[in-house]
């Protein structure tokens, strides 16, 4: 018969392995962003993208001691290797351990370590913004939300605000007036590639010579035009549930034709006069006329 003591350790010991100990993030440009590893059973692991999402970067950030914040940044930081831990992990991002989402039997998979979740803790907001995803840009960082100046600031820089809902990014200045509380960035200077603000040429954290009249606002539009040499014209896709989609071509609504999408892509313009047709109205009206004719003709 085993000893009651020695019963009570095994039964803690099963516990205490049924959660993954401790999150890291390896290889990152900084401490707060990459390649995710769990420990568990003494050894670390990585984990599948399958599944995974900006929610589960959250579980992961909490865990991290960074609050639910975070986002899943693909496979950015490359493979790992040894134990690949967890696969088909899916999380609400409520919660506080990685190991209550619901995932596949540890060590159990169908991944390859190119497939490897990179995860950042560094995550980004917009606030005051006339519409969705559009605002004063702010900065989690240290548990505290704080602004951006904007200097050295440029659409670049709002490509990648914006990488985080997949779209494209635009600088329109000062627009959503001052916060108050930390200038976290000064003189961000990014190449739009990167897949967070951290990653680019910056001040160190909280070093600046700004104050908040100096806070940088963000449009991050959910339409673009594709298809063409020019960014002006071209064939208009809506961003929607993570997926960029095509418009059917039928009559604009009153309101919701040419000017409101060019409203969209370039709300930092001013509005051209009534009854002006620009070049890019004339594309959308000739594409959409031509095309009746074509079918009256077929």
């Amino acid at each position: 018969m085993l000893n009651p003591a020695l019963s009570a350790v095994a039964v803690m010991i099963l516990f205490t392995m049924a959660t993954a100990q401790r999150v890291r993030l390896v290889g990152g440009d900084n401490p707060h962003e990459g390649r995710l590893e769990v420990y568990y059973y003494a050894i670390w692991g990585t984990v599948c993208d399958d599944y995974f999402t900006h929610a589960s970067a959250k579980v992961v950030c909490y865990m991290l001691g960074y609050g639910h914040v975070g986002q899943f940044i693909g496979n950015h930081y490359g493979a790992g290797c040894g134990t690949i831990w967890l696969d088909n992990v899916q999380c609400r991002g409520t919660e506080t351990n990685i190991a209550d989402c619901s995932h596949r039997s540890w060590g159990s998979h169908g991944c390859g370590h190119n497939e490897d979740a990179s995860v950042s803790c560094i995550t980004v907001r917009l606030v005051g913004g006339e519409r969705p995803r559009e605002g004063r840009l702010e900065v989690h960082y240290n548990g505290t939300w704080g602004t951006v100046c904007d200097d050295g600031f440029n659409d670049a820089a709002a490509r990648v605000v914006c990488h985080i809902y997949g779209h494209i990014g635009r600088f329109i200045g000062n627009r959503y007036d001052a916060g108050n509380g930390t200038v976290w960035l000064d003189e961000l200077q990014c190449n739009g590639r990167e897949t967070s603000i951290a990653n680019c040429a910056h001040r160190d954290w909280d070093s600046h010579n700004c104050n908040h009249s100096e806070d940088v606002s963000v449009s991050c539009p959910a339409v673009r035009l594709t298809g063409c040499q020019s960014s002006q014209e071209g064939r208009l896709e809506v961003f929607h549930d993570g997926i960029w989609g095509t418009v059917c071509g039928v009559p604009f609504a009153r309101g919701s034709g040419p000017r409101s999408i060019r409203y969209s892509l370039y709300p930092h313009m001013s509005p051209r006069p009534k009854g002006h047709l620009d070049r890019f109205s004339r594309f959308c009206r000739d594409d959409y006329r031509d095309r009746q004719t074509d079918r009256r003709e077929q």
